[in-house]
C-alpha cells in the first residue's frame, strides 16, 4: 500500500523545484524569502546541540 502523505508531499517538493527549474540556489532563496515573509519565529536546533555538546562530559 502507497503511503498517501508521503506521496502528495513528493508531488509538492517536485512541482515548487520544476518552478525553479531545478536550481538549488533559485529554490533556497525562494524558501528564504517565504520563510522571512511569513513572520513564523524559526527555531535552530543545531545551535542549541553544540552549547549542550560542550557541557558534557
Amino acid at each position: 500500500m502507497k503511503d498517501e502523505v508521503i506521496a502528495e508531499v513528493w508531488k509538492a517538493k517536485d512541482a515548487i523545484s520544476a518552478e525553479h527549474q531545478y536550481d538549488v540556489k533559485r529554490l533556497v532563496a525562494h524558501l528564504r524569502a517565504k520563510e522571512a515573509s511569513s513572520g513564523a519565529r524559526v527555531f535552530d536546533l543545531r545551535a542549541r546541540n553544540k552549547s549542550n555538546s560542550r557541557t558534557r562530559t
